[in-house]
């Protein structure tokens, strides 16, 4: 497959979405873990990463299908609340923040951003 070609504005979030995966592997593969250093130090760069997206879409949801902008909220309003209490060594929790979070990331890239690049300042 080749690779996208991100706008620049997008790149950044990109590599962040890639190192979210990567946690969620981890989760995933061992999801009975306490995983609590880890997803603490990753709850605060997402909180980070979720203000600035929401900050650059915001002036361009007028361009962009509804539903996508519904998805978007919405994932960003689950993740939050999940990290707001954490089960760190509950396999249930962990897989199904590891889940929420992959399915968001992988959503953003292949729906929200290829939508929203047309309309992000050059």
């Amino acid at each position: 497959m080749k690779p996208l070609k991100r706008h620049s504005a997008l790149v950044g979030l990109s590599r962040e979405h890639h190192h979210s995966l990567s946690l969620c592997v981890r989760l995933l593969r061992t999801p009975g873990a306490d995983h609590r250093a880890e997803l603490e130090l990753h709850f605060a760069e997402l909180e980070i990463h979720f203000c600035e997206e929401e900050t650059m879409f915001a002036p361009i949801w007028q361009n962009i299908a509804p539903e996508l902008k519904t998805r978007f909220e919405g994932d960003h309003a689950k993740l939050r609340q999940m990290m707001a209490s954490p089960e760190y060594g509950n396999a249930a929790w962990n897989t199904a923040f590891a889940t929420t979070l992959r399915d968001h990331a992988r959503f953003e890239e292949r729906e929200l951003f290829p939508a929203a690049e047309p309309f992000l300042p050059a």
